[in-house]
């Protein structure tokens, strides 16, 4: 095998997202690189920077996984998926290339290569996860959260996003610690999660209970309000401090990344819908349980039906399981019951 030696490669490669968030498949690229001569620069440059287009934007739409798989292709399989290149600045000398690039992706494209590779795809809208970090240093103990010697929360707070769902971990403004302690969010409360996932914005809320495994690593036990649940073992040494919880938040983004992104596409394929009856004391009440109805992740839609003096017949489609619903129902306090052919909504404690 012949080996070609280039001693003056120096090569630097700067990705930064597009300005407008909702471009999912264009990319704003800054290259930097030296070689033998600016033509040879230009081309790893231009080859450098389609790689690291394809590979934002895999992460933007697709797992973690998805995202490797992508990237795994060689530099003449990626250059089947772009669409246009656009030069916003360039400079050069004899050896050296630097540039502002503008790289959209050929959205069909690879978006049927994704499909046929069975890559998950993800499109439907930016997902947003409320993160609970409590902490044990064994698994009987007393659970740690807004303490100041809580390990895991100090790495989630300073960790950097990479992930193609935003993780926001909990922050004690507003009487947020009054709100929830460390034994209700390990207890899992609906209510009390429910009221934090409007409060923060967010899609799900996840608690994630960590605690030493064994002489070493982190056992991490994820769980949801929507009801989903994953065990995370995280290895390395207690000895290594930051680094351990460090290593962890990545590895747990990339996890429940790969569980929810999943999970998100399979289900927002599939809508479902069922009729409803829905009695109430005054068109206050009504109005009330329809607003909040409304502010749930799975409600695609609610259709009036009918109405008399006293109740409510309506249809809702929905995303996801019956189950699911069920219970994030339960979370705002409505009780979902079966009536034969329709289902009969009623209040908590009525």
């Amino acid at each position: 095998m012949r080996q070609i030696f280039l001693p003056f490669l120096l090569f630097g490669l700067f990705l930064s997202l597009p300005a407008v968030a909702d471009e999912k498949f264009s990319v704003e690229i800054k290259v930097d690189v030296t070689d033998v001569n600016a033509s040879v620069a230009r081309e790893k440059a231009l080859s450098g920077a389609n790689r690291a287009a394809i590979t934002a934007v895999a992460r933007r739409i697709s797992t973690q996984t998805g995202a490797d798989k992508i990237a795994s292709m060689n530099d003449a399989q990626l250059i089947n998926f772009i669409k246009e290149t656009s030069v916003l600045n360039e400079k050069n000398s004899d050896v050296r290339y630097m540039a502002d690039l503008k790289i959209v992706i050929n959205e069909d494209l690879l978006k049927q290569y994704m499909q046929e590779r069975g890559i998950p795809l993800f499109l439907k809208k930016d997902i947003s996860i409320l993160v609970i970090p409590l902490f044990r240093e064994f698994s009987g103990d007393t659970p740690l959260l807004w303490e100041i010697n809580n390990p895991w929360m100090q790495a989630w707070n300073t960790a950097a996003p990479n992930s193609a769902i935003r993780f926001i971990p909990i922050q004690n403004s507003a009487g947020t610690a009054e709100t929830v302690t460390a034994e209700q969010a390990a207890l899992g409360d609906p209510q009390t999660l429910e009221y934090l996932r409007q409060a923060f914005g967010a899609d799900d809320v996840y608690v994630l209970d960590a605690a030493y495994n064994g002489v070493e690593g982190l056992k991490v036990t994820a769980s949801s309000l929507s009801g989903n649940h994953q065990t995370i073992i995280i290895s390395g040494p207690k000895s290594s401090g930051t680094e351990l919880f460090t290593k962890a938040v990545a590895e747990t983004q990339k996890q429940l990344e790969q569980q929810i992104l999943t999970l998100e596409q399979k289900l927002t394929a599939e809508e479902n819908e069922i009729t409803i009856l829905y009695p109430f004391h005054s068109l206050n009440q009504w109005i009330a349980a329809e607003q909040r109805i409304k502010s749930l992740p799975e409600t695609s839609s609610i259709q009036i039906q009918a109405m008399a003096q006293g109740k409510t017949q309506f249809k809702l489609l929905f995303t996801g399981s019956i189950d699911t619903l069920r219970r994030r129902l339960e979370s705002i306090g409505y009780r979902l019951e079966n009536g034969g052919n329709y289902m009969i909504l009623q209040n908590i404690g009525e």
